[in-house]
């Protein structure tokens, strides 16, 4: 298990289990979420390496679970996603994604792991959830990430996605206040037959940090109740 971790988007919903869970297991974690330091903003990856790396004495491993829905400004089906929806969705769930790498992969310098929070829509769609740039957003991280865990493998540092179905998470408030998306929870999740809990998301994230996974790397991880099964 990495022992020195830095979670970007610690602040809620998975980043938080994810600090809660390498507390409970003994490790040390530096956690920075957008009202400290924006790993979405240019130059905010940099410092949120720097900071942990030299707050925990270097790094063994990086969790990014920064995300956001873009239903508010506009996300939706094709023809309706507007621009603002896209450009702001994409830069959040995807570029800083890039940004995080790029600055994070240089900073494992024992090897280590980089698990990238994705989601089950990236491959399967769902009525309720016809979000265009969401979707699309979430599925460039796969090609990025394999690119980025072939590039990086010869040092010894593996890079991965989790992809959950739904999560009881704040972002998620809208669709599970919805009474209709609330009665499909177990057609959407065949396995859980529910919203799947932070914590449960979190565990993949662990593993995937830890040696146990140490053969593992380019994956993506569906936690997500069984959702890409349908």
């Amino acid at each position: 298990m990495p022992s020195r971790v830095l979670v970007a988007g610690a602040r809620g919903g998975i980043g938080a289990a994810v600090m809660s869970a390498l507390a409970a297991a003994g490790h040390a974690a530096h956690g920075v979420d957008r009202d400290g330091i924006d790993v979405t903003r240019p130059g905010g990856a940099e410092l949120a390496v720097r900071q942990a790396s030299d707050r925990l004495g270097g790094l063994d491993g990086i969790v990014h679970t920064i995300g956001m829905s873009g239903r508010r400004l506009g996300d939706g089906p094709v023809t309706e996603c507007t621009d603002e929806a896209w450009a702001e969705v994409h830069r959040v769930n995807h570029e800083s994604v890039f940004r995080l790498l790029r600055a994070g992969i240089p900073a494992l310098t024992r090897g280590g792991s980089i698990v990238v929070v994705g989601s089950a829509l990236a491959t399967t769609l769902a009525d309720d959830f016809l979000t265009v740039a969401y979707a699309s957003a979430k599925g460039a991280l796969v090609p990025l990430v394999r690119s980025a865990a072939y590039a990086a493998a010869r040092s010894g540092v593996r890079i991965s996605i989790v992809a959950p179905g739904l999560v009881d998470t704040p972002m998620a408030e809208r669709a599970l206040s919805d009474p209709d998306i609330a009665r499909s929870m177990a057609a959407l999740h065949p396995l859980s037959r529910r919203a799947l809990e932070p914590a449960e998301v979190a565990a993949a994230i662990v593993w995937l940090l830890s040696d146990a996974a140490g053969s593992v790397t380019g994956a993506v991880v569906p936690a997500d109740g069984g959702w890409t099964l349908r």
